[in-house]
């Protein structure tokens, strides 16, 4: 686990996600109106690079990024990158989502709404896998760790701290992410999730194309709107997350 940190003050926080498949434009998430993301999709659907792309570009743009791993993969580039952690295994990402929690409460508690410090990220891939430890047992700092992230949802959006993380239906309700907990919150369906996460994120299947690396970003209010999200190579990953390139 890496866990060098540099703070920056972060004042506005938007995003890149992809390109508008409709008129070829750049595509920013204003994390602002929108705090939080949901993801959702089939493997190879695309998920792993959109998440890449949040969190370097967090990193790029000043945040502290925090990513919990499972796969032990698609992250390993960030690794000594300053403001990073990586949390792979299932202590550490235990740790790290109380760790994460703590702060939120810390910021929502002064009083102070609104960021206090440097924006924060908790990126969360394969939330489908930390469910699998949670239920296989053994596990019970990991199962109390996992419940914190409604709080973070609920709470995050007023302190500058915000989620990124891969769901399906079945890890939404277990972890309590109902309506109530994701007012506000953009959602990007990869490829073409079942028809029960698109009607619980509020995307209209037709427009989920099923391509890899393609998807529907859907803010609230909204229809949706069609999105590619380009790979990145390993050195163009690290290079974003430095501030060396823009994507």
């Amino acid at each position: 686990m890496n866990a060098n940190r540099i703070p920056q003050a972060v004042n506005a926080f938007r995003l890149p996600v992809g390109t508008d498949l409709d008129t070829g434009e750049e595509v920013l998430l204003d994390f602002d109106a929108n705090p939080h993301l949901l993801t959702a999709g089939w493997t190879g659907g695309g998920i792993t690079t959109l998440l890449r792309r949040v969190a370097a570009s967090a990193i790029g743009s000043g945040a502290v990024v925090t990513v919990i791993d499972p796969k032990r993969a698609g992250f390993a580039d960030l690794a000594g990158v300053p403001g990073v952690t990586i949390a792979r295994t299932p202590a550490e990402m235990a740790e790290e989502i109380k760790v994460f929690h703590a702060e939120v409460m810390h910021r929502y508690t002064s009083g102070h709404h609104g960021p206090e410090g440097p924006r924060k990220v908790l990126v969360v891939d394969e939330l489908t896998q930390l469910l699998a430890w949670i239920k296989s047992g053994g596990n019970a700092d990991l199962d109390a760790a996992a419940q914190l992230l409604r709080p973070i949802v609920l709470l995050g959006r007023y302190v500058g701290c915000h989620l990124a993380v891969d769901v399906t239906h079945e890890t939404l309700t277990w972890f309590g992410l109902d309506k109530s907990a994701l007012r506000n919150v953009a959602t990007i369906a990869m490829g073409r999730p079942s028809r029960a996460v698109l009607s619980r994120l509020g995307i209209d299947p037709a427009l989920a194309s099923g391509q890899r690396g393609t998807g529907v970003l859907r803010l609230p209010g909204d229809k949706g709107r069609r999105l590619a999200v380009g790979y990145l190579a390993d050195t163009e990953l690290r290079a974003l997350a430095l501030g060396v390139i823009h994507s």
